[in-house]
This record gives structure tokens, sequence and C-alpha cells, in this order.
């Protein structure tokens, strides 16, 4: 993951997600949208439980408030652009858990950020 913009009003990052299948945990961004630009492959999403695929220079997007998960669909790595606006503690938040904090602690210190559905 690359921090590429940060801004109150909204942070972008560019990721690759090079794992056939792995899924991220359903989850909603309270008062966050969440946006996905297909840079490179194919990428998987659901959001309010429809399914949608997106490829190279396609764009989903999760409003605030609406449960969503997405994923790699395929057996090549996926590279994306994702923005979240606005960016709240977002960065602070993906920083800590992928230097293996503990996911339940993090989910409870950033409720405005992110929940289960």
């Amino acid at each position: 993951m690359t921090f590429v913009e940060e801004s109150p009003e909204r942070l972008v990052m560019d990721v690759v997600w090079p794992r056939p299948g792995h899924r991220a945990a359903e989850h909603v961004h309270p008062s966050q949208e969440e946006r996905w630009t297909v840079l490179e492959g194919r990428a998987a999403f659901a959001i309010g439980g429809v399914e949608h695929e997106a490829g190279p220079g396609e764009t989903v997007v999760a409003p605030a408030g609406v449960r969503h998960l997405a994923w790699n669909p395929t057996d090549a790595p996926v590279r994306l652009r994702v923005e979240l606006a606005p960016a709240l503690r977002w960065r602070s938040f993906v920083e800590r858990l992928f230097a293996g904090e503990d996911p339940v602690a993090l989910l409870a210190e950033f409720a405005d950020e992110v929940r289960r559905p």
C-alpha cells in the first residue's frame, strides 16, 4: 500500500491485491465513502449485498453507511487506487492494523471509521 494523497477531505492509496480469492471481512464506513478504481487486473465487490466486477479504468463506489467487501477474483495480482472521503483517521487505522495490532481493539478505537455490519 502506498499513500498517494492525504487531506482532511480525502485519503488516496494505491494498493495491490496479490492473493487470489482473499477477502477482507465485510464492513461499513459510517461516514466515509470508499471508491476503488481498477488500474490493472480485475476486482470483485459486494456493496449492499450486490456483487460487481470491474476491470481497468472502471470505478466502484461504496457510499457511507453501506456494508461492503472487495476481493481479487482472479489468479493474477490486481492494482487499484482506493479513495476514502473524508479521510478521518483511516491512515492510522490501516498502518496499525498492518503493523499487527489487535483488530478487535482497533475496531473499538476506530468506530467512526469502520464497523462490522
